[in-house]
């Protein structure tokens, strides 16, 4: 039986196939565990019930892309499934899963917010939400050495560092939001495109890093230290680079409206976005309390449970909350709903 929870992991390693070999071993446990209860999950979330054999072909189509673009972080995934004793086909079918798994109600999912607090320090807070199954045994959090480079990263089991957000030892933190398109291309899978950005030192490295040959639509929020906010959004091969000092709010629809589309805005999306800009105006002045009052709110479901109607709430939910700050080099994260839960503090 798994322990409740998500798991603090701790590795140092020389290179990229150390690190995916250790983390890999000391997730296996987990990883079978998200393996076998993936294949039911898929077959009665998927569109066409695909079976897990299905997914396992088609990410198979992503790996040219890899090997010529991020070569070390194929390696880094192949030792991860010989250290978790899986095929890994099998794996990677997981680390693909955003772009291959074709959901029947295509989930909305995470609000992120930076804010420069009244002590000059921009804090980044995400939402993580996603389906219910994945509240339990869905994530890990690791802190790694790789060489020079060091990490702490909120990712999913059975995929890649980052893949739910992090922060690196160049004071640079980043999350992710996904936009609402029904396609992808196969390119660069996101979950490689968000660990690429443990390395990145500066948001113009990872800006470049996002602009290599992306498989869909997608949103970045990276702040660096206490200097920067930097936003990019992906719309196929399309990049919109946004800049702010003190406050940037994204949630799951393209922010410039001409962009905005019947296929790619949700209203859920768009009252949560509203309602965050409303909890910052009424601040008179930002500390961390703000970050958590948004990230808590329920007025229109940011911090998400399964509510109705469906129309305007999410058949999912918020698996985890975290908030981090890029300069003091620390990550707080709250398993599940943060209404109910607390936040657990990591330090790099």
């Amino acid at each position: 039986m798994l322990k409740r929870g998500i798991p603090f992991i701790e590795i140092n390693a020389k290179d990229n196939y150390e690190f995916g070999y250790k983390l890999g071993k000391a997730l296996k446990e987990r990883i079978h565990e998200r393996l076998r209860k993936s294949k039911e999950f898929f077959r009665k979330k998927t569109a066409n019930g695909k079976n897990f054999e299905l997914l396992e072909k088609k990410a198979k189509r992503f790996i040219p892309a890899l090997e010529k673009y991020f070569p070390h972080l194929l390696i880094e995934a192949q030792a991860m499934a010989k250290g978790a004793e899986v095929p890994f086909e099998k794996l990677f079918a997981l680390m693909c899963e955003n772009e291959i798994v074709e959901y029947i109600m295509y989930p909305s999912h995470c609000t992120t917010v930076a804010l420069r607090t009244k002590d000059n320090n921009i804090l980044l807070g995400h939402n993580e939400d996603w389906f219910s199954e994945y509240r339990e045994n869905g994530l890990y959090i690791a802190k790694a050495k790789i060489g020079k480079n060091k990490f702490l990263a909120v990712s999913y089991i059975g995929n890649l560092a980052g893949s739910a957000g992090g922060l690196n030892s160049n004071k640079l933190a980043f999350t992710d939001t996904s936009l609402f398109y029904n396609r992808f291309t196969y390119d660069i899978p996101r979950s490689f495109h968000l660990r690429a950005l443990l390395e990145a030192k500066t948001p113009e490295q990872a800006r470049k890093m996002l602009n290599i040959e992306g498989s869909t639509g997608s949103n970045t929020l990276i702040v660096q230290s206490n200097s920067r906010i930097v936003d990019i959004e992906e719309l196929w091969y399309c990049y919109k680079y946004f800049k702010s000092r003190n406050i940037f709010v994204h949630t799951n629809h393209p922010i410039q409206k001409k962009y905005q589309t019947k296929s790619n805005t949700k209203f859920e999306s768009l009252i949560r976005y509203k309602r965050a800009y409303e909890i910052i105006k009424s601040e008179k002045e930002f500390t961390i309390n703000t970050i958590k009052k948004i990230l808590k709110d329920h007025k229109t479901n940011i911090c998400g449970h399964l509510r109705k109607p469906a129309k305007i709430y999410s058949i999912t939910r918020t698996i985890a909350s975290y908030i981090m700050n890029p300069k003091e080099q620390w990550l707080m994260l709250c398993h599940g709903n943060p209404c109910k839960g607390k936040y657990v503090k990591y330090w790099l």
